[in-house]
């Protein structure tokens, strides 16, 4: 199964990124499978989400997941730490001493006229007082924190900083390989790139391990027959024919709990393709769902919906509906306005209307058969409301 470009159709951001083929660092252009924002909230990012990766060089393509970048995280400095006498230390932090290794900082005594004494706890959980030889400088690099090699460099992200404790040497991640033993690309302070391989005793599962587990877990599934599972690099790759969005969900909650998968890429077809947006907004008004001022997209069996709503539970009523629907991903992008009052409500077997006021205006919503019938409901939300802020979003489905 190949991972085709045009999976990606989304622009994200570049990066410099080691080439395996160019054999040095290139810029990548990096694409997403949908829209993500790297300057809204990194939380809202989310992880193990495959990034279409491609060097500007020689057009090289490889699979990295959004978590793989330390940039896309919200809390970089988690689990690194700071190298003793390279940054200002202080309570709570964890730090690479040359002599004590990896420790937690208990507390520091700056005492005036002296240097600073630091209370320090190993990991054998014994306090260790220590006193500064050097006051570490306060510098533009006093807050910098780095990932030890090879003791905590098992979960290395792109981006993050590296200290070699053999070396003594620091730099930054600029790649990850997943084929066969793990490994990392680190270019140096000194401007060597160096391929660093996790220690040998540490278990990852291989590409062959990933897939039956993957198979094993998808046994049951009525469309098992048809579903193809591929690994490489420890991302799945899925190909499968499925008849809706609630097989959808089921199949991608079950390849998401794969232990030691990076992220998979999902080729998913439908057994069904005649749906258009007028027949999903006619369903979710048979089912009682009628969002004000609502819009409705579908392209390649992707629904985006977009709308308002006063009743709190109206979006997990919304994906219920979209489960037997022939889709394969739902958006929504739906904001509860609690402002919203129902002033009419004309249900009948050929079209539908309902008004309401948002704000200060009144909204029409719903169906009706020609354009005709929709000019007439801008009279019964006047007569109804007594109001000419009167927005029509009636759609003409014959």
């Amino acid at each position: 199964m190949s991972s085709d470009a045009l999976l990606f159709p989304t622009f994200f951001f570049d990066s410099e990124l080691f080439c395996a083929n160019c054999n040095q660092i290139k810029n990548f252009k990096i694409f997403s499978q949908e829209k993500y924002d790297k300057n809204y909230g990194k939380g809202d990012i989310p992880p193990n989400k495959p990034l279409f990766c491609k060097c500007e060089g020689c057009g090289n393509a490889v699979i990295y997941a959004t978590n793989e970048f330390a940039e896309l995280q919200e809390e970089p400095t988690l689990e690194l730490c700071k190298i003793w006498g390279m940054a200002i230390l202080e309570a709570g932090d964890t730090v690479f001493h040359p002599t004590e290794g990896l420790c937690f900082v208990e507390g520091v005594n700056r005492i005036s006229g002296s240097l600073p004494q630091i209370m320090l706890r190993n990991q054998n959980k014994e306090k260790i007082e220590i006193q500064l030889d050097i006051m570490p400088p306060c510098n533009k690099d006093s807050n910098v924190f780095y990932r030890i090699f090879p003791q905590n460099a098992a979960n290395a992200r792109i981006g993050d900083q590296i200290y070699h404790t053999e070396t003594k040497l620091a730099g930054k991640v600029a790649g990850l390989e997943f084929n066969g033993e793990q490994a990392i690309f680190v270019k140096f302070e000194d401007g060597n790139i160096v391929r660093c391989c996790f220690e040998k005793d540490n278990h990852y599962l291989t590409d062959k391990v990933l897939e039956q587990n993957a198979k094993w877990r998808c046994r049951d599934l009525p469309y098992s027959h048809n579903l193809q599972i591929v690994s490489r690099a420890k991302v799945l790759y899925v190909k499968c024919i499925v008849a809706n969005f609630a097989a959808v969900c089921e199949l991608s909650k079950i390849i998401a709990s794969i232990p030691q998968a990076r992220c998979s890429i999902m080729h998913v077809f439908l057994e069904k393709e005649n749906i258009s947006p007028n027949d999903v907004y006619k369903e979710l008004i048979r089912k009682g769902i009628c969002l004000c001022n609502s819009y409705i997209e579908l392209k390649n069996h992707e629904i985006y919906i977009m709308g308002f709503y006063s009743v709190k539970d109206t979006p997990k009523e919304i994906y219920k509906v979209l489960q037997k629907l022939p889709i394969k991903k739902a958006n929504l992008n739906v904001r509860m306005r609690s402002d919203i009052k129902t002033v009419k409500t004309i249900n009948a077997s050929d079209h539908f209307i309902k008004i309401r006021r948002k704000g200060r205006n009144v909204h029409i919503d719903g169906w009706v058969k020609n354009e005709k019938e929709k000019k007439r409901a801008n009279f019964k939300a006047f007569f109804s409301t007594f109001s000419f802020r009167i927005k029509n979003h009636l759609l003409v489905i014959s």
